[in-house]
């Protein structure tokens, strides 16, 4: 399976370290208050524990997930901060006129246009990025070199095929 994995900062992987040893150190922490009087031999099970300790327990748990809380909600609203600046400076390029395109890839106005008119073409690029050849798999035909369009014949033949419509009507 394929993961997309981005390069971060240094100091972002570093607070996630950080956040994610001490959400970790925070689980044991609370797993071995709570579970080891449960197996400590000498004062046996906690049945006996009145209700209002049980209450000041989960006061803590309470506390304990409201803090998770804020401290991950406040890492959302900063991803979804930066990722909207970060979508500010990934805007399309602006928009390259005529002449911007051709003197970034050295085109003349013939291999210009030749590329214009064409939708398939092959082209050679030089050691520097221009354009050296441009060969399109369409030849022009200048107006003067095309035939003049076929005249309607003099005495057209009409085939007229009667539908089913008219079967009806006659």
């Amino acid at each position: 399976m394929k993961i997309i994995r981005t390069r971060q900062r240094p100091f972002l992987v570093v607070v996630d370290t950080i956040l994610t040893l001490l959400a970790w150190t925070g689980l044991l922490y609370l797993l071995i208050q709570g579970l080891w009087p449960l197996f400590d031999g000498h004062t046996g099970p906690r049945i006996d524990v009145s209700f209002f300790d049980a209450l000041n327990t989960l006061e803590v748990y309470l506390w304990i997930g409201l803090l998770n809380a804020v401290v991950l909600v406040s890492w959302a609203r900063y991803q979804q901060r930066k990722s909207r600046s970060f979508s500010q400076r990934r805007l399309p390029a602006p928009v390259v006129g005529d002449e911007g395109l051709s003197r970034s890839f050295k085109l003349s106005e013939d291999k210009f246009a030749r590329m214009r008119q064409s939708a398939r073409m092959v082209v050679h690029n030089d050691e520097q990025g221009g354009v050296r050849e441009v060969f399109t798999h369409l030849y022009r035909v200048e107006p003067q070199e095309q035939p003049r369009p076929l005249a309607p014949p003099a005495h057209p033949h009409v085939i007229r095929l009667s539908s089913e419509d008219e079967g009806d009507r006659a």
